[in-house]
């Protein structure tokens, strides 16, 4: 805060303030000689009384002086103002307007959604910029930041102004305007920022350090946040797997959470027909909890073969409708062909792979997901692997060198490989060539031993798609009821070839702290390395583990199929964030372009890149479905994915003042109303004027001047009205003892 003078010559009138120091050294009374008897006794009375006038006297000097300065400083008109001490006025200034425009401004109260607030606001003050100013505007959907040629121009900007999905944080945007004011050529800065002071808005981070750096430009918040928000979200949808069997069914899982009271509220899960028309496949009813998140379980059965798309729907309305819906693909098709190749005898030695992915119970009812096809390791090179979506290697020997390259180029094709190391893999110098460290992402370097059967796979979390499954059960996982005795130690590789994956990346662990599955992509490819065998039957000494072995053995069915689906599924993007590009591969290199048809129905075309066979989209910024097409019916290309928003931009669970305040720094102010808006932008750029005060002050140093004179020059009461002296001041001289009436000359009389 700074304070300044609208007119500071008037502030010579404060010279007037030795007016009354001369009146008081030429008007000093001097005391007025008299004859007192006991003078001896008077002469020390008059020096306490000298004394006490000489501090009367100065004090009434110095009210006198003190209202004249204060009237002349009134009269100056002192201003406080927000920064500088010298007065500005009103010339002109550089000012930078930042709106977040994120999805959750369109959170409704009074009929009115946050970023109408923010416009209706951004107006009021436009009308406070002085002529010759210079402004920006820029928000969170990103954007060219510059100045716009006039404030015409960049009023017209802030009416045009519509919700979108963020390209980049509100810190950024912040970031950006700083930059921009620094470029500026006016001294006067002002940086606006309209926010609606929700946690989705800072989840990035606040802008403290940025405001402290620039301590010469003036930052102002404004919170046009509801102050009681309501709403229904549905923050995540998450599927089984995007590529699922026909006659599978298909498991859907919802994250909800809730701002407000408690209240039912159902949820449907919608699936998009042939005709463009979503039709209702499940409904549940929900309790909406406030604060607290909320899932539901769906699972869709009855999926015809091909791209599906659906979504997630809430069902009614709220105050915010950017987060009743969320949007999925899947691709159903039909059985994935798997080869699984094993040493001799390769019934017995792939046995429970192949019966956890491809069982014999669902074979016969159609349900299976995978179709197996077993064959002994020595036919691996063989046999053809064009027919076949994923291939299983279930305890290999060391296999020589021109069968991991033909490997590591199928894989890298665009198809799925998954790898269990058992004992067989003997000499790790021999396993770990070149081309195996290739297609493997590391090389093993010796078996780790557990003869207490303490070990067991622990996974640190379940974030990996390949775990997504055992989310649902979380440590409900019975880990420790299947000890790992034996497993290879597997070191990821530190480097690949250009374009490649530098190396394997561990998805779990064990309770040790080495790897127990790692993931490796290669090329358009996947492979899933296990670094333990299920190839041993249960009464095997040599046993390494008893995942396939032990009491109801699902933790291993499940990683069987999961690994197969994750490690087959290189369809490429099916289900992206909304703003990221999507990679969709077609498996078609002999297309040049295709048509990528917006959840708003226009269509645009995107070239396919002829080396990979995919296209890549980076038009995502509109949440919902998107559909590729080229061709006809037969012989076509049919594809798709799904674009959803973040779930921070759809967060309008409010900070709090103390929180934003924090985020903003302690230089930043904050506005609610357009009056704090209003009083803001005087106090900092034309100042509160103080005159009133000042004269305020001047008339009470008057008032007291005039008390404390009355009391220091009462007139004698042993005085009558108009006696010489009675106008004196009572300290005029010093206090004596009564004086005895006058003797008459004449001679008493003496009387008998």
């Amino acid at each position: 805060m700074g304070l300044s003078f609208l007119t500071p010559l008037l502030l010579a009138g404060a010279g007037l303030v030795a007016v009354p120091l001369i009146l008081h050294l030429l008007m000093k009374q001097r005391p007025v000689p008299r004859e007192f008897p006991a003078l001896r006794f008077l002469r020390v009375r008059a020096v306490a009384n000298r004394r006490r006038l000489r501090l009367q006297h100065l004090l009434l000097l110095a009210l006198r002086m003190g209202a004249l300065a204060l009237l002349a400083v009134a009269l100056a008109r002192p201003t406080l103002r927000g920064a500088g001490w010298l007065a500005a006025g009103e010339g002109p200034i550089a000012a930078v307007l930042v709106f977040d425009t994120a999805p959750r401004m369109l959170l409704r109260e009074g009929n009115r959604t946050r970023l109408e607030q923010a416009v209706e606001l951004a107006k009021l003050l436009f009308g406070k910029l002085p002529k010759g100013s210079t402004v920006a505007v820029l928000d969170t959907s990103g954007g060219n930041a510059a100045f716009s040629p006039s404030l015409a121009a960049g009023l017209a900007r802030i009416e045009r102004l519509a919700t979108a999905t963020p390209t980049q944080t509100l810190a950024a945007a912040v970031a950006d305007g700083f930059r921009l004011l620094d470029s500026a050529t006016l001294t006067r800065r002002e940086l606006y920022l309209f926010t609606d002071g929700s946690q989705g808005g800072w989840e990035a981070g606040g802008v403290a350090e940025l405001a402290a750096a620039h301590p010469d430009t003036s930052l102002l918040a404004i919170d046009v946040g509801a102050a009681a928000p309501v709403d229904f979200s549905i923050d995540a949808v998450e599927l089984a797997t995007e590529q699922a069997s026909a006659n599978a069914p298909l498991g859907v899982s919802v994250t909800t959470s809730r701002l407000g009271p408690e209240v039912s509220r159902a949820v449907a899960v919608e699936v998009l027909g042939v005709d463009g028309r979503y039709v209702r496949r499940a409904v549940k009813p929900v309790t909406w909890q406030p604060g607290v998140a909320g899932s539901v379980e769906f699972e869709l059965t009855g999926l015809e073969p091909g791209v599906r798309q659906g979504r997630v729907v809430l069902e009614g309305s709220d105050d915010l409708e950017a987060d009743n819906a969320r949007y999925f693909t899947v691709a159903v098709g039909t059985v994935a062909r798997v080869l699984v190749a094993a040493p001799a005898p390769a019934a017995t030695t792939a046995l429970f792979v192949e019966q956890a992915i491809d069982p014999v119970g669902l074979r016969k009812t159609g349900g299976s997901r995978f179709r197996t096809t077993v064959i002994d390791v020595t036919a691996l090179e063989a046999t053809p692997w064009d027919p076949f979506a994923g291939l299983v290697l279930v305890d290999p020997p060391p296999l020589p060198d021109r069968t991991w390259e033909l490997l590591g180029q199928w894989v890298a094709s665009g198809r799925g490989l998954v790898v269990w190391l058992g004992p067989r893999a003997a000499d790790a110098a021999r396993f770990s060539s070149a081309a195996a460290v290739r297609v493997l992402g590391g090389r093993i370097e010796r078996v780790w031993r557990d003869a207490a059967g303490e070990n067991y796979i622990a996974p640190a979390a379940l974030d990996h798609p390949l775990l997504a499954a055992f989310r649902r059960v979380g440590d409900a996982v019975p880990w420790e009821d299947f000890p790992v005795r034996r497993h290879w130690e597997f070191v990821p590789a530190e480097g690949g070839p250009e374009g490649e994956a530098s190396g394997a990346v561990p998805v779990a662990g064990y309770r040790n702290g080495l790897p127990a599955i790692l993931a490796h992509r290669l090329g358009r490819g996947s492979v899933v390395v296990f670094t333990t065998p299920v190839s041993q039957v249960a009464d095997d000494p040599e046993s390494w583990n008893t995942l396939a072995t032990g009491f109801e053995p699902w933790p291993f069915v499940i990683l069987a199929n999961e690994s197969l689906l994750h490690a087959t599924d290189t369809a490429g993007d099916r289900n992206v964030v909304a703003g990221v590009p999507a990679v969709v591969r077609l498996d078609r290199r002999d297309l040049a372009a295709v048509f990528v048809g917006t959840p708003g129905g226009d269509d645009f075309p995107a070239a396919v890149d002829p080396r990979q066979g995919t296209v890549t989209v980076t038009a995502t910024q509109t949440p919902g479905n998107y559909r590729i097409r080229s061709g006809g019916e037969v012989g076509g290309v049919v594809e798709g994915f799904s674009a959803n928003l973040p779930a921070a931009a759809t967060d309008c669970t409010p900070l709090g003042p103390e929180k934003l305040s924090a985020l903003l720094g302690p230089q930043a102010r904050v506005a609610r109303t357009a009056g704090d808006i209003v009083r803001d932008v005087k106090l900092e750029r034309v100042g509160a004027e103080l005159s009133g005060w000042v004269l305020l002050l001047a008339a009470a140093a008057v008032a007291a001047d005039w008390i404390i004179a009355n009391r220091f020059y009462t007139p004698r009461d042993d005085r009558p009205a108009g006696a010489p002296g009675a106008d004196a001041p009572a300290f005029a001289s010093a206090p004596s003892a009564p004086v005895p009436p006058p003797r008459s000359p004449v001679a008493p009389q003496v009387t008998a």
